[in-house]
């Protein structure tokens, strides 16, 4: 139903509706991905978050005492990296979100991991969203799909760095595609059949969101991290609009895309 509310209206709160971990089986090529990643993040050692240092075999590297996970080779690289310079993101911004994922790279309460995806959100709303506009305008009213091949708690971090200070062994990116329920219905759930469990909230969300100011959408992520919410659209609706035909109305209209968020 849409409200008469327009492009100046206040952003709309943020709304998570439903969120759970599915069980579903991974296929083959995922799972065989997904194994690889993690035999590769247990082979490697630590090393030191500012200038890459590894741990020697009988020296631990301290860690910081806020977040319990960056660890350092020197005081120097400690105080060198938490405010940094240049394109590199100091620690000062990160010491956060490493520890709400802590040193196993997973996030374990609720609140923050609906704190996590909307970090993701954030990284991606200057095209995710114009994406969403746009696709409505062509598509009609339906539902904004993001999912990843990366669990949320690497997609959450500010950067491509591991718990072990190492680079992520695969491109951070999500796929974004404008569903209509009988595509969530026929091809969603038909790969995921647990995904179904998240139908009700979802069809709610589609018919009752305020395409002025909000976007309802999907999120998924490895290992059956899925969410339905609402979302306020920032930036606003008529810059949505002049974002979305800019980088979405040339050429042929493809359907999905595909963003790395460590590019956007």
């Amino acid at each position: 139903m849409m409200s008469a509310n327009t492009a100046d209206s206040p952003p709309a709160p943020f709304r998570w509706l439903k969120s759970a971990e599915l069980g579903y089986a991974e296929d083959a090529n995922t799972k065989n991905s997904n194994q690889q990643m993690d035999e590769q993040e247990e082979q490697e050692g630590r090393v030191c978050f500012h200038c890459g240092k590894e741990e020697a075999n009988e020296v631990t590297f301290p860690k910081c005492s806020k977040c319990g996970v960056a660890s350092y080779c020197s005081r120097d690289c400690q105080v060198s990296n938490w405010k940094s310079g240049g394109d590199k993101m100091g620690h000062k911004h990160t010491c956060a979100a490493y520890k709400r994922v802590g040193e196993d790279m997973m996030i374990m309460f609720s609140d923050d991991k609906d704190a996590a995806r909307q970090d993701v959100l954030s990284k991606i709303r200057f095209y995710a969203f114009p994406y969403a506009v746009y696709k409505a305008s062509k598509a009609g009213r339906w539902l904004l799909f993001v999912q990843s091949d990366s669990s949320l708690a690497v997609m959450s971090l500010p950067i491509p760095l591991l718990s072990n200070g190492r680079s992520c062994p695969q491109q951070r990116s999500v796929f974004l595609h404008w569903l209509t329920m009988e595509e969530y219905d026929k091809e969603v759930c038909r790969d995921d059949f647990e995904m179904a469990a998240m139908r009700n909230e979802l069809k709610s969300a589609v018919e009752t969101y305020d395409d002025k100011v909000e976007v309802p959408l999907l999120m998924r992520f490895r290992c059956g991290q899925v969410a339905v919410g609402v979302a306020p659209l920032v930036p606003d609706y008529k810059l949505c609009q002049i974002l979305g035909k800019e980088y979405y109305g040339h050429g042929q209209d493809s359907g999905a895309v595909q963003l790395n968020i460590d590019d956007v």
